[in-house]
Parts: structure tokens; sequence; C-alpha cells
């Protein structure tokens, strides 16, 4: 049986290492990508090789639109074909107060946000053509719905130009049976926060089920929505959110 192909952005991360993980178990040859984070790629990729998997590492650095543009097909080129395509990939570029937020890391936001998934969309959409159909999964986040906070207004914007990208892309490849739908992640529980110095406290209590998300909720979500579960969803925006 040939092995269904998805390509996951970010796949060094806590959400992007999980679904390496669900979809490696459900039998899905997988296309590591990841930016600075090789090292912790490469063991992700001998973890799931060891369990049975199928997984290389393809490196490349979104902030570089011409390495972005250029990922497809390099992964095409190696694996034969492309399936599924899941932009998990993100940067928060400077979490500061959008009043001294500086116009550099602003566009950094929609350069890697943006600009990178859509370029990433657009070459998946021209191989799903050609193979008669496909998946794309963008990940979204909570930050679309409400403008993020004042230290992540950023990203929400560059999120909610996602979600745009999500409805244009399914509306036109509906009629070439490529699906495209958006998960909108709420808090979820990796080591960015800890990173970022956020105060998780007073910000899961606004969550109606009192916790983080796990990366492991996420993943389930985009498998079933990449599998015979979500043949019929496309153009939707998904969330994994506690009720956000």
């Amino acid at each position: 049986m040939t092995r269904r192909v998805a390509l996951i952005t970010g796949a060094s991360g806590g959400v992007g290492s999980a679904l390496a993980r669900a979809f490696a178990a459900d039998g899905w040859t997988l296309a590591l990508h990841c930016g600075a984070r090789e090292a912790r790629a490469r063991r992700l990729a001998a973890e799931l090789r060891r369990a049975g998997g199928k997984a290389e590492v393809f490196r490349a650095d979104f902030r570089d639109l011409r390495r972005a543009q250029a990922l497809v097909e390099r992964v095409t080129s190696k694996l034969g074909r492309l399936d599924l395509l899941v932009n998990n990939a993100a940067s928060m570029a400077d979490y500061r107060d959008f009043l001294e937020l500086s116009p550099a890391a602003w566009e950094e936001a929609f350069r890697v946000n943006v600009t990178a998934v859509f370029l990433l969309s657009r070459e998946a959409f021209k191989a799903m053509k050609r193979r008669g159909g496909g998946r794309i999964i963008n990940i979204s986040s909570i930050a679309a719905k409400y403008g993020g906070s004042p230290k992540s207004l950023h990203h929400g914007a560059s999120k909610a130009a996602v979600e745009a990208i999500t409805a244009g892309l399914a509306r036109f490849g509906a009629p070439h049976k490529i699906l495209v739908n958006a998960i909108r992640l709420g808090v979820i529980d990796t080591d960015i926060h800890r990173r970022l110095k956020r105060d998780m406290k007073s910000r899961v209590r606004l969550i109606p089920l009192k916790r983080m998300g796990r990366p492991e909720e996420v993943a389930r979500m985009a498998v079933f929505l990449a599998g015979p579960g979500g043949s019929f969803i496309t153009g939707q925006v998904l969330p994994v959110t506690g009720g956000e």
C-alpha cells in the first residue's frame, strides 16, 4: 500500500511534535520541517522510525520566503507525492506591548505566519491539483478571535489572516477535491508560555474548562480532518479552545 505523505511545518515544537507522532501512528509518511531546532527534529524523526514509521527532516528558515516556497518541491522530489500540508510553524516575533512594537517585528510575524503559509499552500495546491486532491490544515489561534493581548496583537492579526486564507483556498480548492480547514488553538500547554514568562494562572481562569489544552488534543483533531471523518468538511475553523 502506498503511504500518504504529510508535510508538517514547525514539527520540532510542542504542538508540531504531537502532530508528527499522531500522524505517524496513523500510518503517514512524514516530512518534518524545522527551522533553528534541527537537532530536536532529527531526534523526533529517529523516534518515529524506531516505532516503525517513516520520517524525513527538511530544514528551512521561513523568514527567507524563497526557502518557504521551495519546500514543497523538495518534499515531493524526495518522497514522491504530497497528500497533506499542515501549516503549523509560526513566529511570535517580539512579545511586547503594541505601543512599543517595532515595524520589523510586525513584518516578521506576517512574513512567517501569513506570507510563508500562503506560499506553501499555493505550492501544495498545485501538487495536489495534479494528483486529483489533497488536504491543507492551517493552525490558527484564539488570538484571531479576540485580537490577542496587548503583547500579542501582531500574532492575532496574522492568525486572522491565516483564517481568511483558509476560507479562500477552501472555495478555490473544492472543485479539485482539495479540502482546506483551520484549527483554532486555545491556550495549549507548551513551553512557549514559560519562555515568554506569561502569567498563566490568570489566563487559565478565563477558559470555561479551567485548564490548558494538551498538544495531543490538537493532533487528534488534525488526524480527524485528514482522514475519512473529514471528507465532507472544508472552509471551516474548528476550535480546540476549551470553550472559548
